[in-house]
């Protein structure tokens, strides 16, 4: 029997049966998660054309193949259900659930993290609360969880969706809208598949700024309330838009394949480095690092 036989089939048998037992909803995956892993075909190809043994390729085949499909499964966050309404689409008799929750402030916390992964749907920060933290959403087949550690002065905040699905035809329902508290200095690691975010982070003091996007489309804006911003962006096939204030000093590094960039008020310093005019001179700095692929993406001092 030939190799490629062997090699071909074994692919289209893995993804067959990873397909049927995500129908039955007995496995759950989200295209964000499948997305990352683009450069698993490069390695099979790899694979297939090495001068080895045949049974030492299929070996090689089946070690990236099971590594991906753990990969793939382990990809569930579990700790804490808020509150949550049950209703259903009567169009498709799913359950969707409303659900909000508010996460305690406590006078003694002056550094909170924000981790939060978001898969496919809409998600807004563009207010403050009393509360930590606000979450709300509505209309969606997605419930999120959420956990809280407290260490002397700092808090670390974790929301994911406790099942994240591969929807290909399917339009998603999920509007997620969370609020701060503008006391502490945030640090915000951020996680989106194919989403919409509009974050408007300027009331808030942000320390360090992280985005992952795949599919999306990103408008951030950021304020002046922190003496040292850093912002790092990863971007696949997205639309990013971000602000900065023109009082802070802006130095930005950028990597961009296939993208089409707008940039405003900056002076080139180097291949792919620039600066505003006022970063030596001025009291609030951001560093701004931005990596993207198949983008536009524009950068803007207000």
């Amino acid at each position: 029997m030939r190799y490629r036989n062997i090699f071909w089939g074994v692919i289209l048998i893995l993804i067959g049966v990873l397909f049927t037992l995500e129908n039955l909803n007995l496995i759950y995956f989200d295209f964000r998660e499948l997305w990352r892993l683009w450069p698993v075909v490069l390695i099979l190809w790899g694979v297939s054309i090495l001068p080895a043994g045949k049974w030492i390729r299929i070996g090689l085949v089946m070690a990236v193949l099971a590594g991906s499909v753990y990969y793939m499964l382990d990809r569930t966050v579990s700790s804490k259900f808020p509150d949550e309404e049950e209703t259903e689409w009567p169009e498709s008799g799913k359950t969707v659930f409303d659900q909000q929750f508010d996460i305690s402030n406590e006078d003694s916390i002056d550094f909170a993290t924000l981790n939060m992964s978001a898969a496919a749907g809409e998600f807004m920060l563009l207010d403050t609360t009393q509360a930590l933290l606000h979450f709300s959403q509505n209309k969606t087949d997605m419930r999120y969880t959420y956990s809280k550690v407290v260490t002397d002065d700092r808090v670390v905040i974790t929301i994911g969706s406790s099942n994240s699905r591969l929807l290909f035809n399917k339009k998603p329902h999920s509007k997620v809208r969370v609020r701060l508290n503008k006391k502490p200095v945030w640090d915000i690691n951020l996680d989106v598949g194919a989403a919409a975010v509009q974050f408007d982070l300027s009331p808030f003091k942000v320390k360090n700024l992280e985005l992952e996007s795949g599919a999306a489309s990103l408008k951030v804006k950021l304020g002046d309330k922190y003496p040292e911003t850093r912002v790092n962006i990863d971007a696949g096939a997205s639309e990013l838009v971000l602000k900065v204030p023109e009082e802070s000093g802006c130095d930005l590094k950028i990597s961009a394949v296939l993208s089409v960039k707008e940039i405003q008020g900056f002076e080139k310093v180097d291949h792919r480095h620039y600066r505003t005019a006022n970063f030596d001179s001025a009291a609030n700095k951001i560093y701004l690092e931005v990596n993207a692929a198949m983008s536009n993406y524009s950068i803007i001092r207000y």
